[in-house]
């Protein structure tokens, strides 16, 4: 082989490597504007939260085309332990569309064995980054928990699980219940991001995110606890 054709495997060689590193840069690229971030999907529920508040609802992806979008598959990006209460309804309280939210509703928003593997799901297999834990105001589960007395049913092991956040609150001043309420979020947030074998990890990793809320019946507004 002579030079000149020395030369030109060369030259082809190179371009060939730059185009190689260049699709795998925009791949990259691709990957990174299909998955935000926790921190843009955080700032979007807050802007979603603002509508809300001021009742001017976008109303996002509830059109009959981003239905049968999501009959292929879903891609929430965020998740959001909230409580039964019929009053908070997630969707509205951040204004999200369909397939936005991948919503764990129980009374209290407490997180026991059936929540923790909802969330890991979402966490683990829908590569969901932010984490919400949503509390609120007046919560029933809650001052059922701070009053005590005598419970029915099976609401005893659901009052138990709010019992660490009466007990963190008993000598605050203030209000009881909304203390238990904001404590409740507080630790409930804590025990997902330490929850081990699945999102301690991702938490570790940056892969996932825990923010806890709080949310107000009065104004319909979400007092973020970070």
């Amino acid at each position: 082989m002579n030079a000149f054709h020395r030369t030109f495997v060369a030259v082809l060689f190179i371009t060939g490597l730059v185009a190689v590193v260049t699709e795998a840069r925009q791949a990259a690229h691709t990957g990174q504007q299909s998955a935000p971030a926790a921190d843009a999907v955080l700032a979007d529920l807050k802007t979603g939260n603002e509508h809300h508040v001021t009742k001017q609802y976008k109303h996002p992806n509830a059109t009959a085309a981003r239905q049968q979008e999501l009959a292929a598959g879903q891609h929430p990006h965020a998740t959001v332990l909230a409580c039964a209460d019929s009053r908070v309804p997630p969707e509205i309280v951040f204004d999200q569309g369909l397939g936005d939210l991948f919503v764990v509703r129980v009374a209290g928003n407490v997180a026991a064995d059936d929540e923790l593997a909802s969330i890991e799901y979402a966490a683990e297999h829908l590569d969901v980054p932010l984490i919400v834990v949503l509390g609120h105001q007046k919560c029933g589960a809650v001052t059922a928990a701070v009053q005590g007395g005598e419970a029915h049913g099976h609401l005893p092991a659901l009052v138990k699980l709010m019992q660490p956040a009466v007990v963190k609150t008993k000598d605050m001043q203030g209000d009881r219940v909304a203390n238990a309420v904001r404590a409740n979020v507080e630790l409930v947030v804590a025990q997902l991001s330490s929850s081990k074998p699945v999102l301690a990890d991702l938490v570790a990793k940056g892969k996932v995110h825990v923010v806890g809320g709080v949310y107000s019946l009065d104004t319909g507004r979400v007092d973020w606890l970070r």
